[in-house]
């Protein structure tokens, strides 16, 4: 059981790089010449619900991880494991977490998929009363979005969130892109009455928004991008009646790095915010946060040789 536990904790990220012959304005966007990078980061990751009257939160860990990529090629890989939550368990209860992420950003298109399966949450109440918790609670999203960046040439997604490149000077990008969605809720309680009850959801959508780093200095930059748009969905018995829903959406992206020429320091906040609706239309919306620290080192060889 033990183990169970401990493996249910293990997050495992592989990103797909494969970088084009395109043509960049290399006034605005420097690469890094090493070939291989090496990082370490620590991160959390949460899916959070809000209905009418209360916002679940699970006990997310603390996770910790590597990862290395070769340049110029189409594989790099991170591994990482949930070790510590960040709330007493005692107090707030266990969640359960299978969370797998893949975010790759390239010089045209930025691609993200996400599969976070979280069982067990609390809701806070007054700071003198216990939270109350749902264990047997359990929230399913499964996704994927594509982003489109119509200034690549000049704007470098790369360098701002996956510190693989540098971006001399400030630079935005309009973006447009679209995703679908899969949602399975169980366990939820309904206001004013008994019981729980449960629910799944489907949505196609679309979106649009604008990115822009700013370069404060030779090394430090900012970076933030927001979309909104809406998806088109419905419970499968619903959308085999034609009836479908509208609802909105929103995702940003914030990010802060410092580079020197062949390491980096970076720290990012992802929120993806969806909403879905149950029986009667009671609001619901599902979000995603994941906020990352890391550490970034390129490096000319792996090993280096004794002879010289």
């Amino acid at each position: 059981m033990r183990l169970k536990k401990f493996l249910t904790g293990l997050t495992a990220i592989f990103s797909v790089s494969y970088i084009h012959a395109q043509e960049i304005d290399s006034s605005y966007i420097k690469s890094y010449p090493q070939k291989y990078r090496i990082s370490g980061y620590l991160s959390t990751s949460s899916l959070e619900v809000d209905d009418t009257d209360r916002h679940y939160t699970p006990n997310y860990p603390l996770n910790t991880g590597i990862g290395f990529a070769i340049k110029n090629t189409i594989v790099g890989i991170q591994l990482g494991y949930g070790f510590i939550p960040l709330t007493d368990k005692k107090k707030y209860g266990k969640t359960k977490t299978r969370d797998f992420q893949i975010h790759h950003y390239g010089r045209k298109m930025i691609f993200d998929i996400f599969f976070q399966d979280y069982r067990g949450f609390y809701v806070e109440k007054d700071k003198d009363q216990n939270p109350d918790i749902y264990q047997q609670m359990s929230v399913k999203q499964i996704g994927m979005e594509a982003t489109y960046l119509f200034n690549g040439k000049r704007f470098s997604s790369k360098a701002a969130f996956d510190l693989d490149e540098i971006q001399r000077h400030s630079a935005g990008s309009w973006l447009v892109g679209g995703g679908g969605y899969y949602y399975q809720l169980k366990g939820m309680e309904r206001s004013g009455s008994e019981g729980t009850y449960g629910l799944e959801n489907f949505q196609l959508g679309i979106n649009g928004g604008y990115a822009y780093s700013w370069v404060m200095s030779e090394r430090w930059m900012m970076t933030g991008t927001i979309q909104a748009g809406a998806n088109f969905g419905n419970a499968l018995k619903s959308l085999k009646k034609g009836r479908v829903e509208v609802y909105p959406t929103a995702f940003a992206r914030i990010a802060g790095n410092y580079h020197k020429n062949n390491w980096g320091i970076s720290f990012a906040i992802l929120i993806n915010n969806k909403t879905v609706y149950p029986v009667k239309k009671e609001e619901l919306s599902l979000t995603a946060i994941t906020m990352q620290l890391s550490y970034v080192k390129h490096l000319d060889h792996i090993f280096k040789s004794k002879n010289k």
